[in-house]
């Protein structure tokens, strides 16, 4: 019986830097029921152009069952808020939380987070269970 397939990592040597995904990862430690925490996370040396996120949320201690969050997400370099209050993740990423599956979205527009600059994420719980909610941010570096 053959092993696991071999896996070849990417050799970021000679590959233009829009060809190298990236993913950045926002997640806060568990946020209690009713409580808003704040995650930021400072971009590198290289601009992020953001095409997309996906989503999910694990609640404490009960598998396979996602709370409701709303979030924003800010850009603080650039002074933006991805809306004008932070939205309900279920109708934007059309996940069912109650499953905590895995939903992802294509920005309509694609966004550049500049060198440097700092996102920062709000999350807030408004279900009744403390929960761990995860943002992730897919890309590419210029």
């Amino acid at each position: 019986m053959a092993g696991p397939p071999q896996i070849t990592p990417i050799d970021p040597r000679g590959v233009p830097r829009a060809m190298l995904p990236q993913f950045i990862e926002i997640e806060p430690a568990a946020v209690a029921a009713g409580a808003t925490v704040n995650v930021r996370y400072t971009v590198g040396p290289r601009h992020f152009v953001c095409t997309g996120m996906g989503y999910t949320s694990a609640p404490v201690g009960i598998p396979a069952a996602g709370m409701r969050f709303r979030i924003n997400i800010q850009d603080i370099g650039a002074s933006v808020f991805f809306g004008p209050v932070r939205f309900l993740a279920r109708p934007v990423f059309g996940s069912d939380e109650a499953l905590s599956d895995t939903a992802y979205i294509e920005l309509p527009v694609k966004w550049q987070f500049d060198r440097m600059t700092t996102i920062n994420v709000e999350f807030e719980n408004i279900d009744a269970i403390a929960c761990t909610p995860t943002l992730v941010l897919i890309g590419y570096l210029l």
